[in-house]
């Protein structure tokens, strides 16, 4: 991985912001639909997960405020620029620490906004709470440590912008690398955790595969937090780290957000059933509407009960007449097949009391007392 130094003539800032402030705003759309329904739908009481999912959301907002912040002090154009156009790298190094912290903050609230939503849903099992447990008080230290290297990397801690005077400073690739790797192993955990349980629930098998896709769809933090880890061994040795470091960091604001999303879908499940309910009744009632047009055009019948008429139409005869059926009469007799009721697609009535009215279509007859018969639905 040698060389891998990434260089453009102009600025690569939008690679960073436009997604982060694209997936904020998702998150922040998903989070007040997780509010809506709790207060209007399911109307209970805020549970724990919902303050947690706004504080991370919170602090996610700050980490793109603090990434925009960075970009006006350079970040994002190549070293060369930022040496020569923005007063050297001082202020983008001091607006990097920001940004650091804001990632310390918000990503182990948004894993706790997820493993807050799990304690809530699983909260009979007792291995799950203990496993939830832990894994919160581990993402916490995990953040603490991010925060607290993040500040005091050099020593003094000036000496992180300042080059200028003595310092002793980390060697920054091994911290990257060292917060990532833990990082991937709480995402790996936060998606395995419920598995077992929703495999345990009372519920049929097609029902357990819906909440369990809705629970892997929070796998997709793993791949971001993978992602993380690969762009950073990537340029860990770069030159120009003012364009090198964005792909690693686009790849740390996906992963908040779509944690945030994560902890949110099982929320939204009533509104989005409701929504889904809604579009199904209205899809079904156009087409029940549809069916009763096509009836309408097929049959009308019209006059009194001893002088109904039926007027049917015949554009699909042939294809309505294939095959026959038997009925019986009113006496239990069995009567011949109904091909002998239609002589030359003419209509044969008998205005006699308790008899048939015969027409050139098999949608529906019509007794001479007024009794309609509808065959179609037999």
């Amino acid at each position: 991985m040698e060389n891998n130094t990434y260089f453009s003539e102009t600025s690569i800032a939008n690679i960073l912001i436009i997604p982060h402030a694209v997936l904020s705003f998702v998150a922040t759309v998903f989070v007040g639909l997780r509010i809506w329904t709790s207060r209007y739908i399911a109307k209970t009481r805020a549970p724990i997960e919902e303050w947690v999912s706004v504080a991370a959301l919170i602090a996610n907002h700050l980490f793109l405020i603090s990434e925009g912040i960075a970009v006006h002090f350079g970040y994002g154009e190549n070293i060369i620029v930022v040496t020569n156009e923005y007063g050297g790298v001082s202020h983008f190094l001091r607006s990097f620490i920001a940004c650091e912290i804001l990632y310390g903050i918000s990503c182990p609230l948004s894993k706790m906004a997820v493993l807050a939503m799990y304690y809530r849903i699983f909260s009979t099992s007792r291995v799950l709470r203990y496993c939830t447990w832990a894994m919160a008080a581990m993402m916490a230290g995990w953040g603490v440590s991010v925060i607290t290297v993040s500040i005091f990397s050099c020593d003094p801690i000036k000496g992180w912008w300042d080059k200028t005077i003595p310092s002793k400073c980390i060697n920054t690739n091994k911290f990257y690398i060292g917060i990532t790797i833990p990082n991937i192993l709480f995402d790996i955990g936060t998606v395995v955790l419920p598995i077992r349980e929703v495999w345990h629930l009372q519920l049929k098998r097609d029902k357990k595969w819906a909440i369990t896709t809705i629970f892997l769809l929070g796998g997709s933090v793993v791949l971001a937090s993978i992602a993380r880890l690969v762009l950073f061994l990537i340029y860990k040795d770069s030159q120009n780290p003012t364009q090198a470091i964005p792909f690693g960091h686009l790849a740390s604001s996906v992963e908040v957000c779509l944690a945030i999303i994560a902890a949110c879908l099982p929320s939204c499940a009533p509104l989005l059933k409701r929504m889904i309910g809604s579009l199904l009744t209205t899809v079904r009632s156009s087409g029940q509407g549809n069916t009763e047009d096509s009836k309408k055009g097929t049959l009308v019948t019209i006059g009194h009960k001893h002088s109904r008429t039926a007027i049917i139409s015949r554009t699909h005869r042939d294809n309505d007449l294939e095959g026959s059926f038997e009925r019986l009469d009113d006496n239990g007799s069995l009567q011949g097949s109904t091909d002998d009721l239609y002589i030359n697609g003419s209509q044969e009535t008998d205005n006699k009391s308790g008899k048939w009215n015969r027409g050139s279509d098999i949608h529906g007859l019509v007794r001479s007392d007024g009794e309609q018969i509808p065959m179609h639905n037999l």
